[in-house]
Parts: structure tokens; C-alpha cells; sequence
């Protein structure tokens, strides 16, 4: 038996809620302590309710300044978030590293976690990375860019991540412990665990053996019901944040289908102002699994495990990104003409158009039908039984 705790600092959505759950579940049965240090405790509820796992609210730095400029690499991402000098990054690393000793950590999972990640560094703690292409940047110096649309120069690449070495390796003279010479050694962890699949990950060029298959958690929720007729159904996964969910909800009663939708965080006065008699909402969380064979489409913002559990299933998407992540895997699939995607730069766009394109799109189905045939042998409870596995040959 070991204590084994999960680290989710970055990002948001229901997705390294339900992938952690599912790792979780294996990891109990198993009979380790698992605890959880949670960017967003909120939802925490609705996956680990009638869980041995104690949770806790994760340090999180709070921007003084808003920033306008896009991201443009991973180094660019974490600058903004504290790592841009050593007085912003030690109270942090600190926090880490304080939480790992209350939860009596002997190893971390590190899901969009890199100042886990550090601090595990300066304990001397054995870590992995859970997560997708996006949290495990790729050993390359200077880190890809994230924008190669913006034609970034290499050099200006390599300015940003110069500065934000020198701050994580004050903190590693901090600690006594040995600098990185490159900013990818950050993430050279026990075990990288990297959850995706080469047409959904956010780099290229990594080794075939790399992957561990996706990660996403298709059995909590509710079941899918839509009304019995002949109209397409299609599954809306959103949320009230989306500053475009009015034109999208209002856009559903020009398609003729069916409509089943999840928007996280809308209130029972706006699903009853948008329930009409072609779209229904679900309060809570949809079981994915529940859609299979009866979705015809899926759209949703581009979160990966929703993504990849559906084109598992051999459902096509229309994707709505409202972040960088989200746009990378968007444009993506676009290009391998698996999903249909409204870019987030767009304030104007045409819902109506692209859910009927999609929809009755048949290259795109047949696409979509060839992922899925392809990928039939991937197995997600093997899969996770081999990451505990995994973890309890590191703790040996």
C-alpha cells in the first residue's frame, strides 16, 4: 500500500476530473491511499462522491495582470502563471511541497502540473505525468510553438523560455538541487503516461511507443435520452461561460434534429427559456457511453476526452474551441477532415451552416469510421490497469 497523490494545477473542464476517477478506481481497488490536489474542488462532488479519495484544493497563483498577447509555447503559458520571477514561483513551489508531505506523498501523477512537477523535484519524490500532448511538451529546446500561424522566430521562442529556466533553477539552487540545462528536462519524469493518440496529440513526431492510448471516463453521468423519432440526434456538451451560447442554442431550432444537452454551469431559468421541442437538457453530466450508436453528431469545445471517446465511437464532431488547447486539437482533426470547427477568432459564425455540413457530411463519416475501426482493440480498462501497474513498479 502507497499514497499516491494527484496533481491537476492548469486548465479547466470535467475532463482531468473524470480521467483521474477512472485511474482512481484501479488505483483503490488496488488497495494504495490516493488523494488529490484539485485546481477546481467545485465539481469534485460529482465524480469522487463514495471515493477513498481525500481531496484538497491545489495552490494556484493569482495573476496580478491580465495579459493580452496570445501564448505562443508552453514556456510562454507557465510565464504567466508565476513563473516569471523567483519571488512569484517560491510561495508556490512551497505550497507543493507543504500539500505533499500533509498527504504523506511517496509519488505524484502530474496532470498540468509543472510546478508539481518542481516541487516533487526538490523533495526528491518520484513523479509521472496523466495527461495529453499538451501537458507533456516534447524534448526539444526551444519548446515548439504553439501558434505556428503567428510565424514566431525561434529566437524570440527561445527568450521566453531562457527566462523562465532561470527562474525555475533559482528555485532549484533554492533547494540544493541540480539546475536544468533545458526546459524539457522539467517534465523527464519516472513515467510519462501520455494519454492521447498521434491524430489527437498537440506536438508531432513522437516515437510510436510513446502513446498510451486516450483518457477520458465514458461510464459517470446520466444516461443519453432523446425523443423517439427519425431526426438525427446530436449531443451538445457546453457551457455557460461560452460567449457565444445564445446564437448557439438559438441556432439548434433552424436543424432539423434532435438535440440533448449538458451545459455546465446554466441555471433552471435558462434551460427552461431554451428548451424547445427538438432540444432537451441534461442538469448533469452525460455518461459518453450512453451515446453510442444513437448520436449522430457531437458537438462540443474540443475538450480531448470528450473528443476522443467519440471518435472511438465513430461519431463525428463539430468543435467550438474557446482556448489555445482547444484550437490546436481542432484544427487538427479539420485537416484530417474528422471534425468540423468554428475558430474561436470568428464572433460571427454560421452554427447552422456547419452542424448541417457536418451532419450530412459522408467523407467525414467514412473518416470518422476508419479511426474508429482502426482503434478497436484499444482497451481502456487494460490500459489503466497497466499505469497502476506502471506506478507500482516505480515505488518498488
Amino acid at each position: 500500500m502507497s499514497n499516491i497523490t494527484f496533481c491537476w494545477e492548469l486548465g479547466g473542464g470535467y475532463g482531468h476530473l473524470a480521467s483521474f476517477k477512472s485511474l482512481a478506481q484501479v488505483l483503490l481497488a488496488r488497495n494504495h491511499n490516493v488523494s488529490a490536489l484539485l485546481r477546481d474542488t467545485g465539481n469534485a462532488h460529482k465524480f469522487l462522491n463514495g471515493m477513498s479519495v481525500s481531496y484538497f484544493s491545489a495552490p494556484k497563483w493569482r495573476p496580478k495582470r491580465k495579459y493580452t498577447a496570445p501564448t505562443i509555447s508552453y514556456a510562454d503559458i507557465i510565464a504567466r502563471c508565476g513563473y516569471d520571477s523567483k519571488e512569484s514561483l517560491l510561495p508556490l513551489v512551497q505550497q507543493w511541497r507543504q500539500q505533499f508531505r500533509d498527504c504523506n506523498t511517496e509519488l505524484i501523477i502530474a496532470d498540468h502540473s509543472p510546478t508539481a512537477l518542481l516541487a516533487a523535484r526538490t523533495l526528491k519524490l518520484p513523479a509521472t505525468l496523466f495527461g495529453n500532448g499538451f501537458f507533456a511538451p516534447p524534448a526539444e529546446q526551444p519548446l515548439p510553438s504553439l501558434t505556428p500561424w503567428l510565424d514566431t522566430q525561434p529566437e524570440f521562442l527561445k527568450h521566453i523560455e531562457d527566462n523562465v529556466l532561470s527562474i525555475i533553477n533559482s528555485i532549484l539552487r533554492h533547494f540544493d538541487v541540480a539546475r536544468l540545462d533545458y526546459l524539457y528536462q522539467l517534465f523527464e519524469v519516472n513515467e510519462n503516461f501520455l494519454c492521447t493518440l498521434p491524430e489527437l496529440d498537440h506536438y508531432s513526431n513522437r516515437k510510436p511507443d510513446a502513446y498510451w492510448g486516450p483518457r477520458f471516463n465514458i461510464t459517470s453521468g446520466e444516461s443519453a435520452h432523446w425523443p423517439e423519432s427519425q431526426k438525427s440526434n446530436i449531443f451538445v456538451y457546453t457551457n455557460s461561460n461560452y460567449t457565444l451560447l445564445q446564437n448557439l442554442l438559438t441556432s439548434f431550432e433552424k436543424v432539423d434534429a434532435n438535440f440533448l444537452v449538458h451545459c455546465s454551469g446554466m441555471d433552471e431559468e435558462t434551460i427552461n427559456r431554451y428548451t424547445t421541442n427538438n432540444t432537451r437538457f441534461s442538469a448533469n453530466p452525460i455518461q459518453l457511453q450512453s451515446i453510442a450508436n444513437k448520436a449522430d453528431l457531437v458537438i462540443c469545445h474540443a475538450g480531448h476526452g470528450t473528443v476522443a471517446a467519440s471518435l472511438l465511437m465513430g461519431i463525428p464532431l463539430v468543435l467550438l474551441p474557446t482556448q489555445l488547447e482547444q484550437l490546436m486539437i481542432a484544427t487538427k482533426l479539420s485537416h484530417l477532415k474528422l471534425a468540423g470547427f468554428i475558430d474561436m477568432r470568428n464572433k460571427q459564425p454560421d452554427f447552422v451552416q456547419l452542424i448541417k455540413f457536418i451532419l450530412n457530411n459522408n467523407e467525414c463519416r467514412q473518416r470518422v469510421n476508419m479511426f474508429a475501426s482502426h482503434y478497436t482493440g484499444f482497451d481502456q480498462k487494460e490500459q489503466l490497469e497497466e499505469i497502476a501497474l506502471a506506478c507500482e513498479d516505480i515505488l518498488a
